[in-house]
């Protein structure tokens, strides 16, 4: 018997049906996580502190808009590539471990940087190693589940690791106001470490089953059932990121000081974080689509709604509710992804969500930021909130028809 069934033997109630190297892999993310948080405030509002440079010429909103798309860019572009790496070698822990060791240098030069396309070029090398991560650590909360429990074990897991990214805006905003920018990326380097000596010492490796025939027959209508959801992660992620651009002209418009706009990033995140566990719960007894489907509806008419927020309590209580709805989607959505998923393949399939939620972040600020630089601050809200409703509608078609797909392959079984 080893040390997990033990542990699972002696602590009975804490435990209950979920493995505790979940747990354990939550725990390691969450350092990562909290220093990536803190990137998320501290690199748009830095850029106004560095040097003159060859893009000066660009609004700020449209600079800091720019600056976070190249990591979600060059995060997606690495995710279907490093998922499908992952499986052929049937390993995660060395992908986990390059995409940690580029997250900790990278971090540290951040302070080293003196104008803008430095920092540019940085953000895009550290997407590219973070994005080798996440295909690796969402099969291994896969492995380490069962269909009964997945939403559940992946609320669990988000809620962890949110914890730590819902903290860290709000503790890269206070660093940056009283100890300078300098300060917080050394943090986020340090952060780093940590969390790579966790998973060395802490996390083992996991291995995939083999793919059933019958899986293989269904791998087309798998797939297209993985991308309508990859297309509710993509408009999800859109609405969030993009107000990571706005926040210099929230600044402005506002009156708000760094810590307060740090306030306001994290609260969605906590809100998050009190509602996944329950709804992936939920989700494991009444269906994952019809959460999915709720949430993107409700949400345009909150997405619409903070193009027109007048302070900061407005738009702190705005993104809790975001927080709400996102919960709704997210742990859902990545569930799913991982039931249809089991087999060889679940790497490079998991690994369409996780691209979509990199393009999301990535597409996110450049969308809010050039068309609120370029247009008016309200229509990249409009825009999102369009985007979410056909993606709505696309999660009910697909669910439609592959209720149909069921009850046909149940008339033809034996």
């Amino acid at each position: 018997m080893n040390i997990c069934n033990l542990q699972k033997n002696a602590f009975p109630n804490f435990f209950g049906n979920i493995n505790p190297e979940l747990y354990v892999l939550s725990l390691s993310r969450f350092c990562e996580d909290l220093g990536s948080g803190m990137l998320v405030a501290l690199i748009p509002l830095y850029i106004s502190d560095l040097g003159a440079s060859f893009l000066s010429g660009l609004p700020l909103v449209a600079r800091a808009g720019l600056v976070m798309t190249v990591f979600g860019l060059f995060s997606a572009l690495t995710q279907p590539i490093m998922g499908r790496f992952s499986d052929r070698l049937d390993r995660r822990r060395p992908f986990i471990l390059f995409g940690l060791i580029g997250y900790t240098f990278f971090s540290f030069l951040y302070s080293q940087v003196t104008n803008y396309e430095q920092l540019l070029f940085i953000r895009l090398l550290q997407g590219i190693t973070v994005g080798a991560t996440i295909p690796a650590v969402i099969a291994m909360v896969t492995h380490i589940s069962t269909s009964e429990t997945r939403g559940k074990s992946v609320g669990i897991y988000t809620t962890i690791r949110g914890v730590g990214f819902g903290l860290g805006p709000v503790v890269g905003g206070a660093i940056a106001r009283y100890w300078g920018f300098d300060a917080g990326f050394y943090s986020c380097s340090l952060l780093g470490v940590i969390s790579l000596v966790l998973v060395t010492f802490f996390v083992k490796e996991t291995r995939s089953s083999p793919e059933p025939a019958s899986e293989k027959i269904r791998s087309k209508k798998t797939y297209a059932s993985v991308y309508s959801l990859a297309g509710a992660m993509l408009m999800m992620m859109v609405g969030i990121m993009m107000v990571v651009a706005l926040l210099p002209e929230y600044e402005v418009r506002l009156e708000a000081s760094e810590l307060s706009l740090g306030v306001a990033v994290s609260a969605y995140i906590f809100a998050r974080l009190l509602f996944q566990a329950p709804l992936g719960s939920l989700s494991d007894r009444i269906g994952r689509k019809k959460l999915i489907a709720g949430g993107l509806f409700l949400s345009v008419p909150l997405v619409v709604g903070m193009g027109y927020i007048a302070s900061v309590g407005q738009l702190i209580l705005f993104r809790a509710f975001q927080g709400l709805l996102v919960a709704a989607i997210d742990t859902p959505a990545m569930a799913l992804a991982a039931d249809l998923s089991d087999g060889s393949s679940l790497g490079s399939r998991l690994s369409v969500i996780t691209t979509a939620q990199a393009a999301g972040m990535a597409f996110g600020p450049i969308f809010g930021g050039f068309l609120a630089g370029y247009v008016t601050f309200v229509t990249p809200f409009y825009a999102c909130a369009l985007l979410m409703l056909l993606a709505g509608f696309v999660v009910i078609k697909k669910s439609r028809r592959a209720r149909e797909s069921n009850r046909t392959r149940d008339c033809i079984s034996p």
